[in-house]
């Protein structure tokens, strides 16, 4: 840096090309309206993420709970079905058989109409009733798009007859289920064999 001296008498710095190009390297500092673009863009880019995230998470939930209450729902109308299926009473068979019907639907709804005089007819000869009560019950599948699954289950039938002293059976069985307008109904019923069970 060199120096020159003014019209006083007063030396002052004179200015080198070096200062003028530093100066001109610097950048500038963001006018007040560039401020104010560059935090809306900031905060509409938080926004959108902020969105985006909410999005998601909200569809996975959807799901994940629709999934939950199908499934809820799927085995506690199993349930109920395969204790009411496995329970009759000898003093009101009509009213039982037609309790067997309402839960069912598709193949199992056609075989129980189709045996329903037969097994009215074996009912009244033995004047036996029956009631059962499921103790351990699972799905086992559940396709909730299609609205079927899988349950296996575990019942406990107490039978009585006229003369005959009460009796306890245990049966293990598998029940295909069905959504329908009315709720889950069983489409199929077969025991399951010792060492199959879940």
């Amino acid at each position: 840096m060199t120096t020159e001296v003014d019209g006083r008498g007063t030396a002052a710095p004179a200015h080198s090309d070096t200062d003028a190009d530093e100066e001109a390297a610097r950048p500038a500092a963001p006018t007040a309206g560039g401020r104010v673009w560059l935090a809306a863009l900031l905060a509409a880019a938080l926004l959108f993420c902020a969105f985006s995230g909410w999005l998601y998470w909200t569809a996975y939930s959807d799901d994940d709970l629709a999934y939950s209450r199908a499934r809820d729902e799927a085995l506690a109308a199993g349930r109920a079905h395969l204790a009411t299926l496995n329970s009759i009473d000898a003093a009101h068979i009509p009213a039982g058989l037609r309790e067997w019907r309402a839960t069912a639907t598709g193949p199992l709804s056609d075989e129980l109409r189709r045996t329903e005089k037969k097994s009215a007819k074996t009912l009244r000869e033995r004047g036996s009733s029956a009631r059962a009560k499921v103790t351990d019950a699972a799905l086992t599948s559940l396709d909730d798009t299609a609205g079927t699954a899988t349950l296996i289950a575990t019942l406990r039938i107490e039978t009585t007859t006229r003369a005959g002293a009460p009796a306890t059976d245990r049966k293990r069985m598998e029940a295909g289920l069905e959504r329908t307008d009315d709720g889950w109904k069983l489409t199929s019923l077969a025991p399951v064999p010792v060492g199959k069970e879940g």
